[in-house]
């Protein structure tokens, strides 16, 4: 492990969250190193370089070069920009042109930006009030529903979440892989032109 991810880790292991921190994998460093070039002294890089993946309450994954494959998840969509992270929904966190963090919300399919840089969205995954960002569909009992959810699935809604339905409780749950639950949502918009 690199020393300078040893402020980071601290920081990780400080957050009162459910943290796992997935093992680095090197034919996915190999990869990511053909595709990409992040600097290693970022956060980001850090992030790529000592971690498969983070997993944040069972509801956030940021990518990385791991179970959580950063060069497969971005070849799932179809931005120019880089997607850092994920929520079970489908949505993505993508790192804007102007160094914000956006947000592509599964309820609107529209990229919103969040006006926070990579450094404090990191902080409010770790320690900030998610709950809060969340509240609208997060349903009873979904930390213990999602406890067992593989990393490469997602929860679907029917009516999906961009469609008009009466509240959460009315939608059908289901547990799909999240590269059909993302492609659901590119298909859709590719489809409303």
């Amino acid at each position: 492990m690199n020393a300078g991810f040893e402020p980071i880790l601290n920081d990780i292991k400080s957050s009162a969250k459910r943290i796992e921190l997935l093992p680095s994998v090197l034919s996915v460093k190999e990869q990511f190193h053909r595709t990409y070039t992040i600097r290693s002294d970022s956060l980001h890089g850090m992030l790529l370089k000592n971690t498969g993946g983070i997993v944040i309450d069972h509801w956030l994954r940021f990518y990385g070069t791991g179970k959580l494959n950063f060069v497969e998840r971005n070849n799932l969509v179809p931005f120019d920009n880089i997607v850092i992270a994920e929520d079970v929904l489908g949505g993505l966190f993508v790192r804007m042109k102007n160094g914000h963090i956006g947000y592509f919300a599964p309820d609107c399919l529209e990229l919103e930006d969040m006006e926070i840089g990579l450094g404090s969205f990191f902080w409010w995954c770790l320690h900030g009030d998610t709950d809060t960002f969340y509240k609208d569909y997060r349903w009873e009992h979904w930390l213990d529903d999602l406890s067992d959810l593989d990393y490469d699935n997602g929860i679907a809604f029917y009516p999906f979440l961009w469609a008009e339905a009466k509240n959460l409780e009315s939608r059908k749950r289901c547990v799909v892989p999240m590269a059909e639950l993302i492609g659901l949502e590119f298909e859709f918009l590719r489809q409303l032109g």
